[in-house]
């Protein structure tokens, strides 16, 4: 929940939100963050108990495959007559396409990965163009992958790097309406997709500077909820990576792993100056 602070400071009173993918992971905890600060919200998503997860959090609930254009267009159109217009998009659903190398990754992985995590996003985009209100404010969720490479994530990571470029690209193209688009790079963050068991989490924390994944609800929702207010009415075209460090370097944990000598993880001054 935001505390008065962030109400304050970043209110959202009076916006009327549609949120992709809004019912679990990075997206269900933007949702909760926004309904606390004001604002009127909208999730989409294709879980059956979807309705009841909207419900419980004060939102409404609106039931779309966003690989298909048609349950896309029709998700927007039911957030328009449900609010009553559009003030800020958060297209966030994204599905885990699997790890595999170039030389195996089957095409009907690739194209799923493609209609869910890319052209998702550019059938969004299309519609806010076309509906969302004049001033208002578009964010995306990409990966620190779009930056950061890793074996076999290939497709995931492309895609990712595009979602950035669209973004940015919507952010020239809207503004002369005033609409800004920001997109926001997560590093690896608990989810559905990598829970705390999962084998990503150890390894990564292990080359994090700051030492841990995120949490969505503490780590990532501020950011969002930023771009969404009208406190960041001058950021736009921005991607900003929310990864407890990851794309600055090697952590004082990778060089430990890589047996590094005990006065190079010293963090004081080197013995040698």
């Amino acid at each position: 929940m935001a505390g008065s602070n962030s109400e304050a400071n970043f209110g959202l009173h009076g916006k009327r939100v549609l949120i992709t993918g809004g019912t679990a992971g990075i997206g269900l905890a933007v949702a909760k963050r926004f309904v606390a600060a004001g604002a009127s919200v909208a999730i989409s998503g294709r879980r059956a108990e979807g309705a009841a997860i909207a419900a419980d959090i004060d939102a409404m609930f609106l039931a779309a495959d966003v690989a298909i254009e048609s349950e896309v267009v029709s998700m927007f159109e039911g957030a328009v007559e449900a609010l009553g217009g559009l003030d800020v998009l958060v297209i966030n659903a994204g599905i885990d396409p699997g790890m595999a190398p170039i030389t195996t990754y089957s095409n009907e992985a690739f194209n799923r990965n493609l209609d869910v995590n890319l052209r998702h996003v550019w059938w969004s985009l299309v519609q806010a163009g076309a509906l969302l209100s004049d001033g208002g404010s578009i964010i995306t969720t990409s990966s620190t992958l779009a930056i950061y490479k890793v074996p076999n994530v290939s497709a995931y990571a492309a895609i990712k790097e595009a979602v950035v470029s669209l973004t940015k690209s919507a952010a020239l193209e809207l503004a002369p309406r005033g609409i800004r688009a920001n997109a926001v790079m997560p590093g690896t963050t608990y989810s559905d997709m990598t829970p705390p068991d999962h084998w990503e989490i150890p390894v990564m924390e292990t080359m994090l500077p700051l030492g841990r994944a995120a949490d969505a609800d503490r780590d990532l929702v501020g950011l969002y909820q930023f771009l969404a207010s009208d406190e960041s009415s001058y950021i736009t075209g921005q991607a900003i990576a929310a990864d407890g460090g990851m794309t600055l370097g090697m952590s004082y944990g990778t060089l430990r792993t890589l047996g590094a000598p005990a006065d190079v993880m010293s963090p004081g001054p080197h013995p040698d100056t």
